[in-house]
C-alpha cells in the first residue's frame, strides 16, 4: 500500500526537539509491519502560535532555516525506517522563499501543499477565503520548474481554483505537472471545507490529477458509527471520487494524527483503522466492490506511479 500523507517529517522533528524518539520508534514499528510500502511524509507548518502551543515552543525557530529542519527530520526519519520507499513534503509553505525552493529540492523535496488552513503570503487554506497571491503564483512556478509535486489538499476554493489556472497554464506550454490533492474526500458525500466538491474533483481530472481519500473519521459521516460502518462509509467516498477522476487516479490517505493527541484527544480515535492493519483491512473492504486490478491500482500502483515519477524511478508493479 501507497500512504499519500502522514505527517511523519513533523513527528521526527518534535522527537528531535524532545530529544525523546519513543513515538517514531513507535510508529516506525506500525510501519514496518502494515504492509505500506511507500509514504508522502510531511513536515507541516501553522501559525507561529498554533506550532509554539500545539507542537513545541521551539518548532518553528527563526533562527534554524526549513532546510535545516527538513534535513534533520529526513535524517531521523530514514534512520528509522531505511526500506520504505518516500516521497518528502512540506504542508504551509509560508516560511519558505522562493529562492530556496531549489536547495530544498536537491535535499529531496518532492511535494508541497501550498498553504495549511489559515491564510498566507501564498494564498489561503479553508479557513479564510483570500485567493492565490502574486507571489504564490510566483512559488508555483518555480515548484513545477523543478518537478515538484503540486498538492491541492487545505487550499480553499479560490486558492484552490487560481492553482489549478496556474496548473493549466504550464500544462499547456508543455511542462510535465504532476499534481494531486493527497489527503481530501468528498463533499458530497460529508459536507466540510477540507473535502473537495464535484467541480474540484473534475478540476483535477482536467489536469491528469490524483485524489488521496482519506481514512479519518472527521472526513467521513462516521463519527459515532461501529468500525464496519466507518469502514463502509470510507469506501463511499473512494467510488464517489473514483466515479469522477477515474480508478486510476485514487490513492490513499490516512493523516494518522494519533501523535497529535496529546494536545486535541479526539486524534487518537481519528483513524478508522489500526495502522499495522490498514492494508489488508482497506484491501477487503476494496474488494467488495471493485475487481482485483482495481483494487492493486488503488491500493498501491497509483500513488507508486506519483512516486516513480517524482523520483525518476521506473514503475515496479505490486
Amino acid at each position: 500500500m501507497v500512504d499519500s500523507h502522514y505527517d511523519l517529517l513533523s513527528i521526527c522533528y518534535k522527537c528531535y526537539l524532545l530529544n525523546d524518539y519513543s513515538l517514531i520508534e513507535k510508529y516506525s514499528k506500525e510501519i514496518m509491519s502494515s504492509g505500506v510500502k511507500c509514504i508522502f511524509a510531511n513536515l507541516y507548518f501553522m501559525s507561529e502560535e498554533e506550532m509554539k502551543d500545539e507542537l513545541h515552543p521551539n518548532y518553528y525557530n527563526k533562527d534554524i532555516s526549513i532546510l535545516e529542519m527538513f534535513r534533520i527530520s529526513k535524517k531521523i526519519l530514514l534512520s528509522y525506517l531505511p526500506n520504505i520507499d518516500f516521497v518528502f513534503s512540506i504542508e504551509g509553505c509560508d516560511y519558505i522563499k522562493v529562492n530556496e525552493l531549489e536547495d530544498l529540492y536537491n535535499e529531496g523535496l518532492r511535494s508541497i501543499l501550498l498553504v495549511w488552513n489559515n491564510e498566507n503570503i501564498y494564498g489561503s487554506g479553508v479557513k479564510t477565503n483570500k485567493h492565490l497571491t502574486s507571489l504564490g503564483k510566483e512559488f508555483l512556478q518555480e515548484a513545477i520548474r523543478l518537478g515538484i509535486g503540486i498538492d491541492l489538499s487545505h487550499a480553499n476554493e479560490e486558492t484552490f481554483y487560481d492553482m489549478i489556472d496556474v496548473i493549466k497554464e504550464n500544462i499547456e506550454n508543455g511542462q510535465n505537472v504532476i499534481c494531486y490533492a493527497s489527503h481530501s474526500n468528498s463533499r458530497k458525500l460529508w459536507d466540510i471545507r477540507r473535502n473537495l466538491t464535484d467541480r474540484q474533483l473534475e478540476c483535477i481530472r482536467d489536469v491528469n490529477g490524483y485524489v488521496g481519500a482519506i481514512s479519518n473519521v472527521h472526513f467521513v459521516d462516521a463519527l459515532n458509527c461501529s468500525f464496519e460502518n466507518k469502514s463502509k462509509e470510507y469506501l463511499k467516498h473512494i467510488i464517489h471520487i473514483a466515479s469522477i477522476i477515474g480508478k486510476d487516479k485514487v490513492m490513499l490517505s490516512t493523516d494518522d494524527m494519533r501523535f497529535y493527541s496529546d494536545y486535541d484527544k479526539s486524534y487518537l480515535n481519528a483513524p478508522i483503522y489500526q495502522y499495522t492493519s490498514v492494508k489488508e483491512d482497506i484491501e477487503r473492504e476494496l474488494l467488495t466492490f471493485f475487481n482485483r486490478t482495481d483494487t492493486d491500482n488503488i491500493l498501491y500502483n497509483n500513488g507508486y506511479r506519483i512516486y516513480s515519477e517524482l523520483l525518476n524511478k521506473q514503475m515496479i508493479r505490486s
